[in-house]
This record gives C-alpha cells, sequence and structure tokens, in this order.
C-alpha cells in the first residue's frame, strides 16, 4: 500500500510505518509491534490505540497480551457510515454557527434602535444634559444640526438656545429650516451659527425634528404637555440628514 493513500487519510510517518508492520503480520502485540518499527513500547501501543480509533486497526483485548490487526473492509464500510454521520452533523453545527455570528456581527454594525420619551417636567434638564452627547455623535460625522423646527420651541426654551450656544463646540453648525415667526426674526442673527431658513412651502411645522449625528430628535412644544422623543438610531438619522443635506440648498 502506497504512503501517497495513507498520507491522504491523515496518517503521519510514524503511523503509516506501524500500519504497515500490522499489515505485514497480520495479528500483533504491542511489544512485538514496537519491536517491529524500533520505537518505544508505550509510544507504539499509544500510536496503535489511536489507529483503532480512527477505524484503521482493530484491537483484541481479551487476548494477553492484547494485540492489534488490520480492520476489515466492513470494519472500513462502518467507519465510512460514521464519517458520513458526523460531517452532517458538522455541517447542520457549522450552520447555526454562522447565523448566529452573522447576527452578531449585524448588531455590531446596525445597533438596536433606542427610543427614550421625556416629560416636560425633565425636558430643560434633559435639553441641557444630552446637548453634548449629540454634539459628540455630530462631531463624528459632519458637525451639523440639521431638520426643521416649529417656531414655539423658541418661544418656550430660547434660554436654552442662549445656554447651549455659550458652551457649543466651535464648529457646530446648526442648519433648521422653520415656518415664518417674529421669534425667529428677533433671534436672528445672535448666534451666527445658528442658521434658520424660511420655508415658505411648508409654512406650519407643528413640531421640532433635529438630526445630529446618529440622534433624531422630536420635541412638541405647541401644546401642553410637551414632550420630547429621542431616537438613536444611525440608519434613520443618516437617511434623513441626507434629505435635509439636499434640501437645505433650495429652500
Amino acid at each position: 500500500m502506497e504512503d501517497k493513500l495513507l498520507t491522504s487519510l491523515g496518517l503521519n510517518s510514524k503511523e503509516i510505518k506501524l500500519y504497515k508492520a500490522v499489515m505485514k503480520a497480520r495479528e500483533v502485540s504491542p511489544a512485538q509491534l514496537a519491536r517491529a518499527v524500533g520505537i518505544k513500547r508505550t509510544t507504539c501501543y499509544s500510536l496503535a490505540r489511536g489507529l483503532a480509533e480512527k477505524g484503521f486497526l482493530i484491537e483484541n483485548s481479551t487476548k494477553r497480551p492484547r494485540t492489534f490487526s488490520l480492520a476489515s473492509p466492513a470494519d472500513i464500510e462502518d467507519v465510512l457510515s460514521g464519517e458520513r454521520k458526523r460531517l452532517v452533523l458538522r455541517e447542520k453545527v457549522l450552520k447555526q454557527f454562522a447565523s448566529e455570528l452573522s447576527r452578531a456581527t449585524a448588531g455590531e454594525s446596525y445597533p438596536v434602535p433606542s427610543i427614550r420619551f421625556v416629560e416636560e417636567e425633565k425636558l430643560k434638564q434633559f435639553l441641557t444634559k444630552q446637548a453634548p452627547v449629540w454634539d459628540g455623535s455630530a462631531l463624528r460625522t459632519d458637525s451639523m444640526w440639521w431638520g426643521f423646527q416649529d417656531h414655539t420651541y423658541v418661544d418656550n426654551f430660547s434660554h436654552v438656545i442662549d445656554a447651549y450656544w455659550r458652551r457649543a463646540p466651535k464648529t457646530i453648525v446648526l442648519k433648521l429650516l422653520s415656518n415664518k415667526s417674529l421669534t425667529e426674526y428677533a433671534l436672528k442673527g445672535r448666534h451666527p451659527r445658528r442658521q434658520i431658513k424660511f420655508w415658505d412651502k411648508a409654512d406650519n411645522f407643528i413640531s421640532t425634528t433635529w438630526i445630529i449625528g446618529d440622534y433624531v430628535v422630536i420635541i412638541n412644544t405647541r401644546k401642553h404637555p410637551f414632550y420630547l422623543v429621542e431616537m438613536h438610531d444611525a440608519t434613520l438619522a443618516h437617511d434623513m440628514r441626507e434629505v435635509f443635506k439636499n434640501l437645505w440648498p433650495l429652500v
């Protein structure tokens, strides 16, 4: 039997030498096998046991001393049947693993969106506390606040706007569409990086929506109770940002 065939079956050089010795003797004890191949008896026995587990040899432990002999063609068929079953099982496990891995990596690339609802009594505090978080996200994208707003947000939170621009990062720019209002006209020019365009074709915004980095923020200040909804969703924010980036030059 050629070494190349045995190598292709996964046998190393020592196992091939041992297998050929068994083939020549037909049935042999570990001691006889060790003398035949010229290696230690313990090493020889370990190798023979390994070949028996792989289905190449048959170990007869009822004899004293125990012996090893060649597996018959029928024994090899049993090995093949077992290998087929293991292969089917391994394929099933690998497919399950690939599916789990796909979900895990998808979760890293596309985080599950998170949503927060803020009631009126907590709104001012939340706006002050969360603004640096939004700015940080904006700085990692385009350093812009995009969106549109209802002028009633300015009516109710002009003090929050002034406080924000006193500490906002110097590279942050706000570009919002809005409906015409005396409030916005009065505020115009107070904060140069706060750019507002009045959109004649949509002069009745009833809520404020900001797109800031990976965040979408919706604020209702038209009537009490005021509230805010914050969505942390990179995909939604990206698509809405693209809309406003392309709309801004046209207004």
